[in-house]
């Protein structure tokens, strides 16, 4: 029998920790042609940390790997970095993955000289650790259409410091930044459910190839016929993007669909209907059932 390995996520700074924000948002930021945060409101770092924490946990179990988180998971209250060391050294987690956005300056501005992808480990570390940075590196960089890579470095080397989740846990341990919060074309990212998916599942793919377990890809829906009720009244588009250009018609709260196929897109879902047009996948708006 294979053994059964524990991975402790750490979603990174929480909600109330000052200044973990990105630069207030110059424009609406639209998310495949929904708004998700309006011109002046800010992001914060936690909304990333807990967002692709939560997809790693659960591609991380569908490979057979079982998690802990060492954070607050509701955003509610910030965790001492004390206390989330101690959690995974009694659990006796096998590694630890801290995630978190970075940031060159004090987020009031926005800068495009800094960017891309960093994970760090700690001085003086284990070489399970390196084994693990290097592993995230190549994965996040084969998946993650990255404009710079600063690849794996050493906490003291970056900030002139260690960094208190990585020395004080007993496990090998890295922290990866994936993006800068005060560089736009990484900012906007923070909030895409697709990108924090598939930095997770690139993640995950490291995590896998450390323990020497076989990475088992999200399994498609069934191919079996399906249809569609709709719950309030939607557009039906042309093309499966929400751009009002494309909207075509309506269809009414009530109604049965046959389902074809299901698009996925940066942001909402859209169900491709047998007559060829295309509706939200939104379960706030539809339901899918089977006959």
């Amino acid at each position: 029998m294979s053994k059964k390995y524990l991975v402790a996520i750490d979603a990174g700074h929480g909600m109330h920790t000052e200044g973990k924000q990105s630069v207030p948002m110059s424009k609406n930021l639209y998310i495949d042609g929904e708004l998700v945060r309006k011109k002046g409101k800010i992001i914060k770092e936690n909304e990333w940390n807990r967002g692709v924490s939560e997809y790693l946990s659960a591609a991380l179990k569908r490979c057979g790997i079982d998690t802990m988180f060492t954070a607050d998971m509701t955003g509610k209250t910030d965790i001492a970095l004390s206390t989330r060391a101690s959690k995974a050294n009694k659990a006796k987690a096998d590694i630890l993955i801290s995630n978190h956005y970075n940031a060159i300056g004090s987020c009031a501005k926005w800068q495009t000289r800094v960017k891309g992808l960093l994970v760090l480990r700690t001085k003086n570390c284990s070489e399970k650790s390196i084994k693990l940075g290097k592993l995230a590196v190549k994965h996040l960089k084969k998946d993650i259409d990255y404009e710079y890579s600063y690849g794996l470095m050493r906490d003291v080397d970056m900030s002139g410091f260690t960094l208190a989740i990585l020395r004080q846990t007993t496990m090998p341990a890295i922290l990866i930044e994936y993006g800068f919060m005060d560089y736009w074309n990484e900012a906007k990212l923070m909030l895409d459910k697709k990108h924090q998916e598939k930095c997770a599942e690139a993640v995950c793919k490291s995590v896998c190839e450390y323990f020497g377990v076989t990475y088992i890809a999200e399994k498609q829906e069934a191919t079996k016929t399906k249809y569609v009720r709709i719950l309030q009244d939607i557009n039906i588009h042309s093309k499966p993007d929400f751009d009002a250009a494309n909207v075509i018609g309506k269809v009414t709260a009530g109604g049965a669909y046959t389902i074809t196929e299901k698009i996925k897109r940066t942001g909402t879902d859209m169900y491709k209907l047998k007559s060829g047009v295309y509706i939200t996948a939104s379960p706030k708006y539809v339901e899918v059932f089977y006959k």
